[in-house]
């Protein structure tokens, strides 16, 4: 009787250092994952919205640097830039006239303007297209830096947005809400990384010296302006990208609607759309 009492006895005290021992395990277990989920917290911050853009660019650069060092530029359409641009500079000044290696000018005037300033960079006479491609990669990393600032601009306005919408209530609600909010910082972060991984867009700016580059550029300067509200500043810019190529007016029909909906009358509209035409005819003039 003794010794089975003394058996039961040893297997409680067992089971009870068992039960403590995995109870423990449990407590190490949700340590990492607490401190990695705080950590995610205090990083999703707006405090940290500019860092992480700047650790981007940063990677960008890098990479552009080691794009441009491994792989092989290959020629598509500089060589016939810069014979148009020859053109231009003989003298001649009807479109007619001006011509490359793919055939005629099909670009407005802008393009011609551009290409001779990178014309100059590139060697002067446009032979040197390595530093043509570095030129390109700087246009690139601004380009990206127009891009993260649109991103971070909407990111803060959904949070503005979120915290007017829920009130705070319990301790447990609170965290709910911040961590909904977390999630929603790193969703757009993780878009916003997903923008430095475009194996088409590198090659377009650093890899074939497209007009793409400099026009798309300016687009996405013109939108940053637009979500400032400096609408007449924005149409000025817009307008020189469509200068450098007409791809750029696909996206004049949603400029329209965006300034009848936030100039106060027709005339502000008026306004911009003239400043719009007024870059066309300045540039064109020549």
């Amino acid at each position: 009787g003794e010794g089975e009492g003394a058996g039961e006895g040893e297997g409680a005290a067992a089971a009870a250092a068992a039960a403590s021992s995995s109870s423990d395990d449990a407590k190490h277990a949700f340590i990492i994952p607490t401190k990695v989920r705080n950590l995610s917290l205090h990083l999703s911050t707006a405090q940290y919205d500019i860092p992480y853009a700047v650790l981007l660019l940063l990677f960008e650069s890098l990479l552009c640097v080691q794009i441009i060092n491994r792989i092989p530029y290959t020629e598509i359409d500089w060589e016939a830039y810069m014979e148009e641009v020859e053109d231009y500079l003989s003298g001649e000044r009807n479109y007619v006239n001006i011509h490359g290696g793919t055939g005629p000018l099909v670009y407005p005037a802008g393009f011609l303007y551009v290409y001779q300033l990178l014309r100059y960079l590139a060697g002067g006479d446009g032979s040197d297209v390595r530093r043509a491609q570095f030129v390109f990669a700087v246009l690139y990393v601004l380009n990206v830096a127009v891009v993260l600032t649109l991103y971070t601009l909407v990111l803060r306005q959904k949070r503005r947005s979120r915290s007017l919408d829920e009130t705070k209530g319990e301790v447990e609600v609170e965290v709910e809400i911040e961590i909904a909010a977390a999630h929603t910082s790193w969703s757009w972060r993780v878009a916003m990384g997903l923008c430095c991984l475009s194996k088409r867009i590198h090659s377009i700016f650093v890899l074939r010296l497209f007009n793409d580059a400099p026009a798309m550029l300016l687009l996405y300067l013109s939108t940053l302006l637009f979500a400032r509200s400096m609408w007449r500043t924005g149409c000025f810019v817009f307008s020189l990208g469509v200068s450098i190529k007409m791809n750029v007016l696909l996206f004049a029909p949603g400029l329209l609607i965006l300034l009848l909906q936030s100039q106060p009358n027709l005339t502000g509209t008026l306004i911009c759309l003239s400043i719009c035409a007024s870059v066309q005819l300045i540039l064109g003039a020549p």
